[in-house]
């Protein structure tokens, strides 16, 4: 049964006693028809009175779109009551009380003012709920929004992590690649020294290394081949200008060298073995022109007979002057000294074995020179590879310092944004919790709760403001919240008003039905002066009239109220455990079903919400985890990385220098063999003496010159070195830290063809981390070479210095390339912005340089690409480096600053 009947069959019993009860009464007594009349107008307006103060009641208990009904409802008892009030007036029974009609009819109408009042604070507070709901929703949308965004800033960023990482590795690959083909080589280059050493050039006929097999070779070249294929697979994968290292056909190259020399030394040994032998057979041939018996060497059989004096005597100055015909021979000289082989000239017996030492001489000489241009044909194929590791290793080092300073950065943002997006969640949960409270707050009416709301929704108003959100985005939410905040404070001033007003209803009704009552017992007492029988029939019929309506009322109010506070019992436990079990009477037909309908959705809908952002709660603390871990892996990767590369720097710096005082050394070192042999043998002049004092110290000057030179760049480089890695502060004089921070960095530039110039004070000195600082001009150096100049064109980089302020220091760095497009300047320091991402750019080079400025230097960053071209970054940071000097570095006049 509806809600409505009931309220009529409350109103209808007593309706039906009264009606009975005046039909005994004219039928008992016509006389009383008067009394009886006003007694009956009094009844009406008091059950008018109940039953517009029920309908009051119910206007409050349904729902917003069912108030009209009741608001009707109650207007039209009011009109009847106020009718019935006028009709009590007017009759003549009713003289003697008008006093008490008349104040019950002032009290009617102020109470049906009330009401009206009433209606329009509850049409106000509905519509500020409903508005609440509306921003509730669009909080919501808003939030969800938010954490989508952020979650697909996360995705990108960690595809840009893992892309980061795969770059890491291959540059690792290359470098280690680059060094095991680099230690082949120079394996290789051994086996040939021990190989040719073997030979004993210049200590007798054979000397007392050993020779390499042809198997030790071909182990030592294929290990060449098979490194230098493993790195040319590694470029071919990981650079798209793989072209620029051959390493194959250098390695292939060296190969064949390496076989070539083989093949020189093993000619070399036939050769000399030929040469053996011929001087063999002249000595015996001379032996037996001299008469001298001895068995031949070659021939196996006794000399043949002696010939004349003469050609004995001419035999006998053979022999003596056979320890020469070797010297020459084993020297090569022999064709230069035709004095010493005239008398074997003569003799016809020893002109064959003559002719032999000539060819056997000539076959070593040739084989002598085969072999030196296999040599220097090794050392050029050697040299080729040593330039070649020399360029892998500058460049892919290079890369992969920076690659890893891209991948601290691409942990850092990720952690930033795996917070916001767990401080978005937090937003969302506090909003439905709020939520919550205020739908409880509204429907028992407690305007303090409601303040209290209002109250907590400010303090999320001061935490979203805290988000590092998107501004336009963060501005909806603020927008969102300050709107349900204003509703819920006008739907709490709505409460406290409707509270009052219900306050003052609740007294006027009390005395329109204590007046009614009284008129009501008036009316009876003066009906029973008319007679006993009317007055018993009278009371009778009011008290079993009164005792019908208390029950049916009763019963109506026990059949509406429990079905409420059996919903208000279960939303209350589902509020404190969404899945504590479904809502009870969801399948009833009247309005409490759709009450419990109603609920039983929003319930389910809030479990669903506050379930699905735990779990994403919990997915970014495992993934927060895992990114801090990562983060001090990679740092620890990135310190090593930066030293091999400084390793690099150094090498590539010092070859020149050590090469020159190298191969002074060697000049010297023959010179000096060359003299001694000459002291030894007694031909030494004065002027060959002057001739080597003059070049011996010419070649000491260049050595010592050479040598000094290494030293001061390796002196550079390990300063340098030592502050990027070590990371600990010190005072220092900035200009000669700045040179040999370019000494450090000029592979990079004079690679391109750019120069680096330095202008700074000798008195300037800082107190801080001079790692730092080579960062911040590392990143501006390689951004200009990256992005400021077309291929090939040269360009004038620039690094000046000044101390405007005795605490202060202004560093401006210069190019004169291509400059930074007026749009773009707003946006150079944003993480992951870049014109050349196409490239392999990654944007987040300047974004480095602004940290470490803000954060580490304490100071402030400023950039401006004038309209002819070029770029100019100032920084003015403290001579003292600390946390508490960030508010001392002033602002620096730019067209866009940082």
């Amino acid at each position: 049964m509806r809600i409505r009947s009931r309220i009529a069959m409350v109103g209808g019993v007593p309706v039906a006693v009264a009606a009975v009860i005046a039909v005994a009464g004219g039928l008992l007594l016509a006389r009383s028809e008067r009394v009886y009349e006003s007694a009956v107008l009094a009844g009406s307006v008091y059950r008018d009175v109940l039953a517009a103060t029920a309908a009051r009641i119910d206007y409050l208990q349904v729902a917003p779109a069912d108030r009209a009904g009741r608001a009707d409802r109650f207007e039209k008892m009011s009109q009847s009551a106020a009718s019935e009030l006028r009709q009590l007036d007017e009759a003549g029974s009713a003289r003697t009380h008008r006093p008490e009609v008349e104040r019950a009819t002032g009290v009617l109408a102020r109470y049906v003012d009330q009401m009206r009042s009433f209606i329009q604070v509850t049409a106000a507070n509905d519509a500020a709920v409903a508005d609440m709901g509306l921003h509730a929703a669009t909080l919501m949308a808003l939030t969800d929004r938010a954490r989508e965004r952020q979650h697909a800033a996360n995705v990108d960023s960690l595809g840009s992590l893992t892309e980061a990482d795969k770059r890491l590795r291959d540059s690792r690959e290359v470098v280690d690649g680059a060094h095991e083909l680099r230690e082949a080589m120079l394996d290789l280059q051994r086996a040939e020294a021990q190989h040719v050493a073997a030979l004993g050039f210049g200590s007798g006929l054979h000397g007392g290394g050993q020779p390499l097999t042809a198997g030790d070779f071909r182990i030592a070249t294929d290990r060449l081949t098979a490194t230098a294929d493993r790195l040319q697979a590694v470029l071919g994968r990981t650079d798209p200008l793989v072209d620029r290292y051959p390493a194959k056909q250098a390695a292939a190259r060296y190969a064949a060298t390496v076989a070539g020399l083989q093949g020189a030394v093993a000619d070399l040994r036939a050769a000399d073995a030929e040469r053996d032998a011929a001087l063999n057979r002249f000595e015996a041939a001379a032996r037996a022109a001299a008469g001298i018996a001895e068995a031949s060497a070659d021939d196996g059989g006794d000399a043949g007979p002696a010939g004349s004096l003469g050609e004995r005597m001419l035999g006998e100055q053979v022999l003596r002057t056979l320890p020469v015909v070797r010297a020459l021979v084993l020297t090569g000289t022999l064709g230069r000294q035709p004095d010493v082989t005239y008398l074997s000239s003569l003799l016809p017996t020893l002109r064959p074995a003559l002719d032999g030492l000539y060819r056997a001489q000539t076959r070593t000489a040739a084989a002598q020179r085969a072999l030196d241009s296999a040599q220097r044909a090794g050392a050029e194929a050697a040299a080729a590879i040593e330039a070649l590791t020399a360029r892998i290793l500058m460049v892919k080092s290079t890369g992969y310092t920076a690659i890893q300073d891209e991948v601290v950065q691409l942990i850092a943002y990720a952690i930033q944004a795996n917070d916001t997006e767990q401080e978005t969640q937090n937003v969302a949960v506090v909003a439905l919790r709020l939520g919550r409270r205020a739908a409880d707050a509204v429907s028992v009416r407690d305007a303090e709760e409601a303040d209290r709301i209002v109250a907590d929704a400010g303090a999320l108003l001061a935490t979203v403001r805290e988000l590092p959100m998107s501004p336009l985005l963060q501005d909806e939410v603020l927008a969102a919240i300050r709107n349900w905040r204003d509703s819920l404070r006008r739907t709490a001033d709505g409460l406290r008003h409707l509270n009052q007003l219900l306050i003052a209803m609740d007294r006027d009704a009390g005395a329109l039905v204590e007046t009614a009552r009284q008129l009501d017992e008036t009316f009876r007492e003066e009906a029973a002066r008319i007679g006993e029988l009317l007055t018993r029939i009278l009371v009778i019929g009011a008290t079993i009239g009164l005792l019908l309506a208390a029950g049916a009322a009763s019963v109506v109010a026990r059949s509406i109220s429990r079905p409420v506070l059996r919903l208000q019992r279960q939303m209350t436990r589902l509020a404190e455990d969404p899945l504590a079990g479904p809502i009870d009477g969801t399948r009833r037909q009247d309005e409490f079903g759709a009450m419990a309908r109603a609920a039983a959705f929003f319930i389910r809908e809030i479990g669903l919400r506050e379930q699905a952002a735990r779990h994403a709660k919990d997915r970014a603390d495992r993934a927060l985890e895992d990114l801090r871990r990562t983060q001090a892996d990679l740092i620890q990767a990135e310190k090593m990385a930066s030293l091999g590369g400084l390793v690099a720097g150094v090498a590539h710096e010092i070859n020149t220098p050590l090469g020159n005082a190298l191969m002074g050394a060697t000049h010297l070192q023959d010179r000096l063999t060359a003299i001694g042999r000459l002291a030894g043998e007694g031909n030494l002049r004065r002027s060959d003496f002057a001739e080597f004092h003059e070049t011996a110290d010419e070649l000491a000057r260049l050595m010592v010159l050479n040598l000094r030179q290494a030293g001061e760049l390796v002196q550079s480089f390990k300063q340098v070195a030592a502050d990027q890695t070590s990371g600990e502060g010190r005072q220092f004089l900035l200009k000669p830290y700045l040179e040999d921070l370019a000494t450090s960095l000029s592979p990079s530039w004079r690679r391109a063809g750019h120069s680096l110039r330095v202008e700074c004070p000798e008195d300037i000195e800082i107190d801080g981390y001079p790692g730092v600082l080579a960062q911040i001009l590392t990143n501006l150096v390689m951004n200009s070479i990256t992005h400021a100049y077309h291929e090939g064109q040269q360009g004038h980089l620039l690094i000046q210095v000044a101390a405007p302020e005795p605490d202060m220091v202004d560093l401006v760095y210069t190019d004169d390339g291509r400059g930074i497009a007026k749009p773009d300047l707003v946006r150079v320091f944003d993480p992951f912005f870049t014109t050349r991402r196409g490239s392999g750019s990654t944007g987040l080079g300047l974004h480095i340089v602004y940290n470490l400025v803000a954060n580490r230097l304490g100071g402030r960053v400023a950039v401006d690409s004038p309209s002819g071209g070029g770029v100019r970054f100032t920084i003015r940071f403290p001579r003292r480096f600390a946390t508490d000097n960030v508010s001392l570095a002033p602002a620096i006049p730019s067209p866009q600053e940082q």
